[in-house]
């Protein structure tokens, strides 16, 4: 799919770089970071056309670039004029992926999926849309929408395995040996006993009648009568369906299961077909509710029409764990003997692998992935209040439902400062022009609209920070970053590993000086600096190591912005 992509839209980063990274491009890590070099801050594709025409270039890698354009170039002018199925089997065949898949694990089923993806184009080409972008989205709607997109079936229907499957999935297949379990679980009566009010087709709606001045509820005639009819309908429908169950065999059928008392369940069954002269009345039928109860009546009722064909055979709960632990003693004896005849050595090695021990138990709970935010909290020792701001995400269908946390209103004045066009000259009013028009985008409700305090983001735009980005030779807000930060850093343990850290910086810069300059933006209701340098120490140490890290140079300034003090604060 990645290839078909491609060969549709080569400016497809995700897509071309897993292509050049499988075997039909053949591109190592190396190469592809060596290409990815020649310019980070452009696609991809780019990157590789740029990299071809540099002159000063590996000519070994140029070269493999070239053929490797020239074979997508070959594919886009070959699928204008042929059916989209034949094109991907002509893709299979050239690159060698198909016969590649196959000898790969479990390559029975890779192949499987890939002449399953050829019978879609098939079924595709078959509609009136056409074209591989049409294909593509297709293919992407299916993966979205439905189930239509599991894995290719490799069992076949004669095959000699054990299929399990439901009744009704059954109907219309026929089997060697079938066994119906499960047929003392009752069926499922609660729409009819538990709903307030009952629906039916033909008879209409039969609701309860409730006195609200009483506070009590009734049933009503209506509802009873709903009530006897479904109840009626639903029996029926269960008839049919163990009449598929007891059909799909050809050579034996087993069926199975439980009651607490079976010799206490028959007489009581046997009474009652007496009581109705020997016969299964209408009413004995509607008194049991499970398969077996149906199956043990006609039992008893046929009981010599039936011995040539049904043997019945009755397990206590005793019998069945006594030969349970039977077989387990018969495999401790086998299992003696066998190793009466083990070398030593061997039993050494057995005793070895019996008794291995995971190598990293001190890695337990300690988290693969964190945020910069989550690192903060646990080196804190937080107050109850300061936890209810950072503790969950209000989900968006209850925004507007209570009054919003601090947490969520520092959100919105740092959404305000990231929208701020730096080649404009603010007023009070162009800001709260700004707001509503956010307000009007959906992008913030009336509520949210309410809390920003324009006078906090006006008093920013008049700081040396808002001045030095207006001429700066470089902005960036909001920008997402992974780190990789030692355990030792984080926990108070003497691990030589290290965690992903994420997060994301709300500001850096590169002055017209040239100096690299990293910002954040805090909106705690603080008197004194000391005390936001010290909460946020560590936080904006593990963005400078970030910036750094991406930029492959040094940050020359660190700043906190309080929008509580209207200050900025060099670090």
């Amino acid at each position: 799919m990645s290839l078909l992509k491609i060969i549709d839209n080569p400016v497809d980063d995700i897509a071309l770089v897993t292509v050049l990274r499988s075997m039909i491009g053949g591109f190592t890590d190396n190469e592809l970071i060596e290409i990815r070099l020649i310019n980070s801050h452009q696609s991809f594709y780019n990157s590789i056309c740029e990299y071809k025409n540099k002159e000063n270039v590996d000519k070994k890698l140029e070269n493999k670039i070239q053929e490797f354009l020239d074979k997508i170039e070959e594919f886009r002018k070959v699928q204008e004029c042929m059916p989209l199925n034949e094109f991907i089997w002509k893709i299979y065949l050239d690159t060698g992926y198909y016969n590649y898949a196959s000898l790969m694990p479990n390559g029975v089923l890779r192949a499987g999926n890939l002449k399953m993806l050829f019978e879609k184009a098939k079924q595709y080409e078959k509609t009136s849309f056409k074209g591989l972008y049409n294909f593509i989205s297709f293919i992407d709607k299916l993966k979205l929408s439905s189930n239509d997109m599991s894995g290719a079936k490799l069992i076949g229907e004669n095959e000699d395995v054990v299929r399990i499957m439901s009744i009704h999935k059954s109907k219309g297949l026929e089997f060697p040996v079938v066994f119906l379990c499960g047929t003392s679980k009752r069926f499922n009566m609660t729409d009819i006993n538990q709903n307030s009010i009952l629906l039916h087709q033909d008879l209409g709606f039969g609701p309860k009648y409730i006195n609200y001045d009483e506070g009590e509820s009734y049933t009503t005639l209506m509802k009873e009568a709903i009530k006897v009819k479904a109840k009626e309908e639903m029996i029926s429908e269960e008839m049919r369906v163990l009449y598929v169950a007891l059909t799909r065999a050809k050579e034996k059928l087993i069926i199975t299961g439980l009651e607490k008392d079976y010799k206490k369940s028959i007489d009581k069954k046997e009474e009652l077909i007496n009581s109705y002269n020997g016969k299964i009345n209408k009413n004995i039928v509607q008194k049991y509710i499970t398969y077996l109860d149906w199956i043990e009546l006609v039992y008893l009722n046929c009981k010599k029409e039936l011995e040539e064909i049904l043997d019945v055979k009755v397990y206590t709960k005793k019998e069945v764990l006594k030969n349970i632990s039977k077989k387990e003693e018969e495999i401790i004896i086998d299992l003696k003997e066998k190793l009466k005849n083990v070398n030593i050595n061997n039993l050494e090695k057995i005793k070895e692998k019996l008794e291995w021990e995971y190598g990293y138990k001190n890695l337990e709970g300690i988290l693969t992935k964190s945020s910069v935010t989550k690192i903060k909290n646990m080196k804190l020792d937080l107050t109850e209040e300061d936890r209810k701001e950072v503790d969950y995400k209000v989900p968006e269908f209850l925004k507007g439902t209570k009054e919003l946390t601090g947490a969520e209103k520092g959100s919105l004045h740092h959404l305000v400062l990231q929208k701020l066009d730096i080649k404009f000259d603010y007023d009070k009013e162009k800001i709260a022009k700004l707001v509503e028009t956010l307000e009007e985008n959906n992008v913030i409700n009336k509520e949210e609209k309410e809390v920003i305090d324009i006078e906090k983001i006006y008093n920013f735009t008049k700081t040396n920070i808002w001045k030095e980005m207006q001429v700066a030779k470089e902005v960036e807000r909001e920008k997402p970053f992974y780190i990789n930060i030692p355990v030792k850093e984080i926990y108070e343990e003497d691990i030589d590993e290290e965690i992903l850290v994420q997060g994301i910086i709300d500001l850096y810069y590169i002055t017209k000086d040239g100096k690299l300059v990293l910002v954040d933006y805090k909106t705690d209701r603080v008197k004194e600096e000391e005390k936001l340098l010290e909460k946020y120490k560590g936080q904006l140490e593990l963005y400078k190591r970030a910036l750094e890290q991406a930029m492959r140079r040094k940050v020359d300034k660190v700043y906190i912005y309080s929008m509580h003090l209207d200050k900025e604060i060099l670090c």
